[in-house]
């Protein structure tokens, strides 16, 4: 059953009950008000008889068996007076006779309203001007026009109205589920080689429906950054390996075109090494890069002193890199040892320190680096790396995180372009900040803000 289906008949059966309801209490109100007006005339009536019957007869003691001939009462009308002893005493209309055990209840309770097959009747104990006790009984058929007509009028009323709720309930139903349906429609339109649609949300509306597309264009973005991801790793890594694939298999095929002399050989299998291991590296950097941009894998957290972890990256760098020199600033190192230390994944923490110490140097004319650790007030933990590099002018800052993005004039520079796409995924995920800034218009300062140790994983 569609919602819509669901929603209208709620509404009816919820409008049927509130209708229905009401109209009921409506009538038997004023059924029980018209019972009570005719009992109180039927009761006056009483009353009224037996005033005349004892003004023209006191002591009431004679039997009027015979119905008056000059009455105007109906033959469902009449007024029956008994002894206590239920010996009838006078009847207007002499075709009524009253059960001995009605009339002992009448005694019983002094009043009793009671039905005589379709008349209506009313028993009254009641005590003469004289003392004496005698039982009335008036007897009347409650003929309601009033009654009737409201009757009528109530199932017209209820049978329209319960009309005008089904239609009503189904019309706005359709109206409330309409931005759904446009919703499904424009969900029905994205596909995966277009995911840069966005369902529409009123900014003026912060109903249930502008959340719900609100959820699903955060859902979309989340998609889409994965889809990117994924043609972005297939589209990096074919590019980032075919050009050393092309130069392993072109040196290789140099060297097998003749005989050559063992040096040779021993000189296309380093270049083969080199061009493999830069393959490798490059592997493993894009790797890296894939698993940090993937939401589901889960990234495990531990205590890290921060200074231990640059030593030991600065003495990777230096294994790989000789020639490479790093100057340490110690002037501000805390007294506390334990203040350097931080919550963070020790190989990716290993990762960005490694491609940031080892851009300092690669890029500086002189090939070094100066590194220096303090903390503040608040706890942070800030490093600062400091190199002698070309000026990274404002407009690049942005761009050089990008993958494979490389500046103009360090474009005769070896590297593969995605060091810094790395860093930056790395420190995003420990929640470290990164700011650039000149150094005095001769080199950069790459400044690293780590939150204290206690940053949720």
């Amino acid at each position: 059953m569609q919602i819509r289906t669901k929603l209208t008949l709620t509404f009816f059966i919820i409008s049927f009950v509130l209708l229905i309801s009401s109209l009921l209490f409506i009538y038997y109100s004023f059924r029980n008000y018209i019972y009570t007006e005719f009992y109180d005339t039927l009761r006056s009536k009483a009353l009224m008889t037996v005033m005349m019957v004892e003004k023209s007869n006191p002591d009431i003691a004679f039997e009027n068996d015979q119905p008056s001939s000059e009455t105007s009462l109906s033959e469902t009308e009449n007024i029956i007076i008994y002894d206590l002893s239920f010996r009838k005493l006078f009847s207007i209309n002499n075709n009524l006779n009253i059960e001995n055990y009605i009339l002992n209840n009448i005694v019983n309770i002094k009043e009793l309203k009671f039905n005589l097959g379709k008349v209506n009747a009313i028993g009254i104990k009641h005590t003469t001007s004289g003392g004496r006790d005698i039982i009335i009984v008036a007897t009347d058929k409650l003929m309601s026009e009033e009654l009737a007509s409201l009757r009528n009028i109530m199932i017209f009323t209820f049978s329209l109205f319960l009309l005008i709720f089904a239609i009503s309930g189904y019309y706005y139903s359709s109206q409330a589920l309409s931005p759904i349906n446009t919703t499904i429609k424009n969900l029905k339109d994205i596909f995966p080689h277009d995911l840069s649609k966005r369902l529409h949300i009123d900014q003026n509306n912060h109903d249930e429906i502008s959340r719900l597309n609100t959820a699903f264009n955060k859902l979309l973005d989340r998609i889409e950054d994965s889809f990117n991801t994924q043609k972005g790793f297939l589209s990096n890594i074919s590019h980032e390996i075919r050009n050393p694939l092309a130069s392993i298999i072109s040196t290789i095929e140099v060297k097998l075109s003749k005989e050559r002399k063992e040096d040779e050989y021993r000189q296309c299998l380093s270049s083969v090494l080199d061009d493999a291991r830069e393959m490798e590296h490059t592997t493993v950097q894009l790797m890296e890069l894939a698993r940090l941009t993937d939401t589901s894998s889960k990234i495990s957290f531990s205590p890290l002193r921060l200074d231990e972890m640059i030593w030991q990256t600065k003495a990777s760098v230096k294994k790989n890199n000789p020639e490479y020199t790093f100057k340490f600033d110690t002037t501000q190192f805390p007294e506390d040892s334990d203040a350097l230390i931080i919550n963070g994944n020790e190989t990716l923490i290993k990762i960005a320190l490694f491609n940031l110490l080892e851009n300092a140097c690669k890029f500086s004319p002189d090939h070094t680096a100066s590194v220096k650790i303090f903390t503040d007030h608040s706890k942070k933990i800030y490093v600062q790396i400091k190199d002698s590099a070309p000026v990274i002018d404002d407009h690049e800052k942005e761009s050089i995180f990008k993958p494979f993005y490389r500046r103009k004039i360090s474009s005769n520079v070896k590297g593969t372009g995605i060091g810094l796409t790395l860093v930056a995924g790395i420190l995003k995920v420990h929640q470290t900040n990164l700011e650039i800034t000149n150094n005095d218009n001769s080199g950069n300062l790459f400044t690293l803000c780590f939150p204290e140790k206690d940053i949720s994983n």
